[in-house]
């Protein structure tokens, strides 16, 4: 009896713990100004998933925000000037980190500014894709970070890893390749005609299907040319 009194004392003592941890981590934001870390991505500014599903609209990198509160995996805030409430959701289906740690990940309470501080600096290329919300090959993985914002938690657990899972929608992915942390290719995966069957525009090699059938047809165009 008294080792499962000692078990569940200890039980009670973690979970306030953590319950006073986490109020006092969301009690120091309400009102407060920060800057966003990367682009992020949105069809419903109250709908937010920390899915990161790349379509609607682009709250720009650096955009000055205040913090309204953080509460139930949820992060309430408004961009300076909008007026509008914009809530992130910590989605328990694809994120397995803490929703303070998500918050640390989208928000600063430094101004972003291309190229100050090591973390932001990205050569000239890499800031207009940034500025457009896009990736291409040769980037480094901090700049498809603040270009599209951290991929997936559930499917990309370790930043580390070379391949890196993002999504546009349920069935429509984008799979991110990186040697030497830059990108080398990208695979989008979308619905095929049929549904369930997927396909992939992005060959063994890492060119697309669509440029390797277009090169077949040139190369056959120019071998029957040379015949005539």
């Amino acid at each position: 009896m008294k080792v499962k009194n000692i078990n569940l004392i200890c039980t009670v003592l973690m979970v306030l713990i953590i319950f006073t941890f986490s109020s006092v981590f969301a009690s120091g934001f309400p009102g407060k100004t920060y800057y966003t870390k990367t682009n992020i991505w949105y069809e419903k500014t109250n709908d937010i998933l920390s899915t990161n599903y790349h379509r609607g609209n682009i709250l720009p990198i650096g955009t000055k925000v205040i913090i309204h509160s953080i509460e139930d995996r949820k992060i309430h805030f408004t961009p300076v000037g909008s007026g509008e409430m914009f809530t992130i959701i910590n989605h328990k289906k694809t994120s397995i980190i803490s929703t303070d740690r998500l918050f640390n990940r989208y928000f600063s309470t430094e101004e972003v500014k291309p190229g100050d501080g090591d973390y932001y600096q990205a050569t000239e290329a890499d800031l207009e894709n940034i500025k457009k919300g896009v990736i291409a090959v040769g980037m480094s993985k901090k700049a498809v970070i603040m270009a599209y914002g951290y991929p997936p938690a559930h499917k990309t657990p370790r930043l580390s890893s070379d391949i890196w899972y993002y999504w546009y929608a349920r069935l429509h992915k984008v799979n991110v390749y990186f040697k030497k942390d830059k990108v080398f290719k990208i695979e989008t995966i979308g619905p095929a005609p049929y549904p369930g069957i997927l396909r992939s525009d992005v060959d063994e090699t890492g060119g697309t299907k669509k440029d390797k059938i277009k090169e077949k047809k040139l190369k056959i165009e120019e071998n029957y040319e040379d015949e005539l």
